[in-house]
């Protein structure tokens, strides 16, 4: 698609000359325009962490292009080939003469971003923006109370030059929830056996809670970072968000499950290789032991994580990707973390030699692939090992941890532009992510890193996304069996629990999957929308989520039906 043009209107801020133009699409649009033009140069943003938002893009690259783009993500605006040539944005383009005419309000509510400053030789960039979602609901299987959410926020993204960009938001954030939710909130409080019911519980991917009236939450959310590429082979990155490895609606590996977090990425790429090396800085939600005086914030204990991924373009329709992560010891009862050297090794695989997966840092490696069939259909995977024993695959040993992952992706399913179908297998073994000692578990935030249903369960989800001009829906699906734990009974779904606590011991090789509590967990979700302003992909969405959990001892349904006005940039997960 051609890139429009338009006049700009000026004017001075200072001594400096800037220009405030009518953009259409500044950045993290959920549109997959093409800009053709030569004189200028694709930015260092990230593009947002949202399945829905990245369908178009995705199907333009598995369509047009190679798998240039790897599984680490959030992708950067630079990456891959493709983007030397085409841009996911149109960004800071003059439209055409037309254009102008409209009324200001207008544009800006349907087309711009709300304040947009650049200056006349396309070197300084600047945006600012809204950020909400007001939502209301119903749970017809609940009728205790309503549901709403109030989120009122502001996203500021900028450019200085090609080499530099830079993104902050914040949101704050009052909101209800339906009880299983409710309830998870509440536990979150209880994972650790030291955590002594502090009050220190957490949203689902949103951060720390506090009580709001008599039965909300008030909590908080922020994000940002700068991105710097002193040449097309290299990226640094440093802010607090979240990242994702794979190609699926779940991760296995790392995904956007948790809350944020600060970290520090590294990025490099040569020809059919990229790699990338992440450093973070994780909590668990307990004092750990650390005593503070009373009426003072309690410091929460502190681990870091490692990791690397390694992707491989093996050819225009096969990539492949080797995966380490590593969770540090975490600090002591003063709150002090034991670093070394040699945490911050950059070399993939170096730290599962060195420390073992018996050690006490918490080592996974794993493996990602995807491979392009056709234009329009890819099958993608993952595998996952966290500990291993001789008998790996058929044995009951609680050293038997490990996962995959299997899925296709049909985009223009029947040949139907925009039409789209996705289909996922999830599996882990028991014991999975968890550790020994509970604060070196593959968490954060007490909640966990990888799979929102922990481990010991499978999964099958399916989704089709259809689109019309502005208009948007999608239908989900998903079914899981889960061999949950009991009270005193540790069968390996709860990552928190440690190893020691096995319910047949550590050395035993009764440790099958899915024994435990047998829980069938079903969530039928569906929704129908209409995109208003795509430079942050507002929206006005109607929709239901239906959830049933049942086991031999319990049962629990929801029915919930909602209506909202929102800026969707993130993936939330409420499927659990």
């Amino acid at each position: 698609m051609r890139a429009k043009r338009s006049n700009l209107t000026e004017m001075k801020v200072s001594s400096s000359k800037f220009q405030v133009s009518s953009f259409k699409n500044f950045i993290l649009l959920p549109t997959c325009y093409l800009l053709l033009a030569a004189s200028l140069q694709a930015q260092q943003k990230n593009l947002p962490l949202n399945r829905e938002w990245s369908l178009k893009p995705e199907r333009y690259f598995i369509k047009y292009d190679s798998l240039s783009l790897s599984s680490f993500k959030p992708v950067i605006e630079s990456q891959g080939t493709t983007m030397d040539k085409y841009y996911f944005y149109n960004n800071y383009v003059r439209e055409s003469p037309y254009r102008i005419t409209h009324k200001l309000l207008r544009r800006k509510l349907t087309d711009e971003n709300l304040i947009i400053i650049h200056d006349s030789t396309n070197k300084f960039h600047l945006a600012i923006d809204p950020l909400f979602n007001f939502e209301f609901g119903k749970d017809y299987a609940d009728s205790s109370k309503s549901f709403y959410k109030n989120t009122r926020g502001v996203l500021v993204r900028g450019d200085i030059g090609t080499k530099f960009s830079f993104e902050t938001s914040f949101l704050e954030n009052q909101a209800t929830f339906v009880k299983y939710i409710d309830d998870y909130i509440k536990n979150t409080n209880n994972l650790f056996s030291n955590s002594t019911n502090y009050p220190y519980n957490a949203i689902p991917g949103q951060g720390r809670a506090k009580s709001f009236k008599k039965t909300g939450y008030d909590f908080g959310f922020s994000s940002g970072y700068i991105s710097y590429s002193p040449s097309k082979h290299f990226n640094f990155q440093l802010g607090h968000g979240k990242h994702f490895v794979g190609d699926g609606y779940r991760s296995l590996l790392l995904s956007d499950n948790a809350f944020n977090y600060p970290f520090l990425r590294i990025t490099s790429s040569f020809g059919k290789f990229q790699y990338t090396n992440l450093y973070t800085s994780f909590m668990n939600l307990t004092d750990g032991g650390v005593k503070t005086p009373p009426g003072t914030e309690r410091l929460f204990q502190k681990k870091s994580g490692a990791f690397q991924f390694l992707s491989w373009n093996a050819s225009k329709r096969i990539q492949l990707g080797l995966f380490q992560g590593m969770i540090w010891k975490a600090s002591d009862s003063k709150n002090l973390q034991q670093l070394d050297m040699f945490f911050f090794n950059p070399v993939i695989g170096v730290s599962a030699v060195k420390f073992g997966f018996g050690s006490t840092n918490n080592v996974l490696l794993g493996m990602t692939g995807k491979l392009k069939i056709t234009n329009s259909f890819l099958i993608y995977g993952q595998f996952m090992m966290d500990d291993y024993d001789k008998d790996f695959f058929g044995g009951g040993s609680i050293h038997n941890k490990h996962g995959f992952q299997a899925g296709i992706k049909y985009f223009d399913f029947l040949r139907l532009k925009n039409l789209h179908l996705q289909l996922e297998y999830n599996e882990t073994h028991p014991y999975s992510y968890a550790h020994k000692k509970p604060a070196q578990s593959y968490t954060h935030y007490n909640q966990p890193l990888a799979h929102p249903l922990g481990a010991n369960f499978s999964e099958a989800i399916g989704f089709i996304n259809y689109r019309v001009g502005n208009f948007f829906a999608e239908v989900k699906s998903s079914f899981a069996i889960i061999g949950k734990d009991s009270l005193g009974k540790n069968y390996g779904n709860t990552v928190f629990n440690s190893d020691n606590d096995a319910v047949y011991g550590i050395n035993s090789n009764e440790h099958s999957w899915l024994r435990g509590i047998k829980t069938i967990l079903t969530h039928n979700n569906f929704h129908i929308g209409y995109l208003i302003n795509p430079s942050t992909n507002l929206n006005v969405v109607i929709g239901a989520s239906l959830r049933n959990e049942k086991n031999s001892y319990t049962s629990s349904k929801t029915e919930f039906f909602y209506v909202g006005i929102r800026t969707s940039l993130n993936n939330i997960y409420y499927d659990f």
